[in-house]
């Protein structure tokens, strides 16, 4: 009878093991918690991962580029389009209306007419582009003309930032010279995106993307950075800032790569292929 009875207490007394028995709530708890941490473990490694790809795409993309143009004219071309147009351009903008406000102190009417007489520079660019094609300067149709704009640009900023105040058509004068630096590095580095747009017809359109996204880059910070700079150096010495990305556009005249041509107009390797 005793071991009836012990064997009947053993089968009527639950198993913690029972599988047929629900969870209790510590269970449950710490099941939901360890889901919970391992939910926000991977969310935090996949916005990780993002912020990754999104500094290294940009650079793999430069990268192959660089590879299969060259590091030389990738480099004019976020030079020119990024820190001449893009930058020069905005801050050129706000910059000078200060500077005819502030330091000339002429007439706003008189601005508006000295703003429009900055876009000469840019309705001769056909000219330019003609010029760079029909003269080229010791077998160089390209980077002679990177130096000109570079001289002319850095000249004319730091004639209008150490000149003190000059006569109005003086500083005009200086100020079109400027605008037309940044005209002439425009149309010369068009003129080698569309050879190697001929070339490697496949990477035309990043090209593209790469000159419009320089462009738009260098003009926010144009903007953004115009203001601060006026405040603190005043007009005139915001001006003085404008002689550096001419003197980049000097140092990419000698170092941008480019076939030199013989006197019938052909590049040189051209003329070895035809002679083997």
């Amino acid at each position: 009878m005793a071991d009836s009875k012990e064997t009947s207490h053993l089968v009527e007394k639950p198993s913690d093991d029972d599988p047929s028995e629900p969870p209790s709530e510590a269970r449950i708890d710490h099941l939901d918690s360890y889901e919970s941490s391992k939910s926000t473990t991977s969310t935090s490694t996949t916005c990780s991962n993002r912020l990754v790809n999104i500094v290294v795409e940009p650079l793999q993309w430069l990268q192959m580029l660089s590879s299969q143009l060259n590091p030389s004219f990738v480099f004019g071309v976020i030079l020119v389009y990024g820190f001449n147009q893009g930058f020069s351009g905005s801050f050129f903008k706000v910059v000078s209306d200060y500077y005819w406000k502030d330091v000339q102190q002429v007439q706003p009417s008189v601005v508006q007419l000295y703003t429009g007489l900055y876009s000469i520079p840019w309705v001769m660019k056909p000219i330019w582009g003609l010029m760079t094609d029909v003269f080229p300067v010791k077998g160089y149709r390209r980077r002679p003309y990177f130096v000109l704009a570079g001289v002319i640009g850095a000249l004319s900023a730091a004639m209008v930032a150490l000149g003190g105040r000059l006569a109005a058509a003086v500083a005009l004068s200086c100020l079109i010279g400027l605008s037309a630096a940044v005209a002439i590095a425009d149309v010369t580095i068009d003129a080698c995106i569309a050879r190697n747009s001929i070339e490697i017809r496949a990477l035309a359109s990043d090209l593209q993307s790469l000159c419009g996204f320089c462009s738009s880059a260098g003009a926010l910070i144009g903007y953004s950075t115009s203001g601060f700079f006026v405040h603190h150096i005043g007009a005139q010495g915001s001006l003085g800032l404008l002689a550096a990305p001419p003197a980049l556009l000097i140092l990419l005249g000698f170092v941008i790569y480019e076939q030199k041509t013989t006197s019938s107009g052909r590049s040189e390797t051209k003329d070895r292929q035809l002679v083997h």
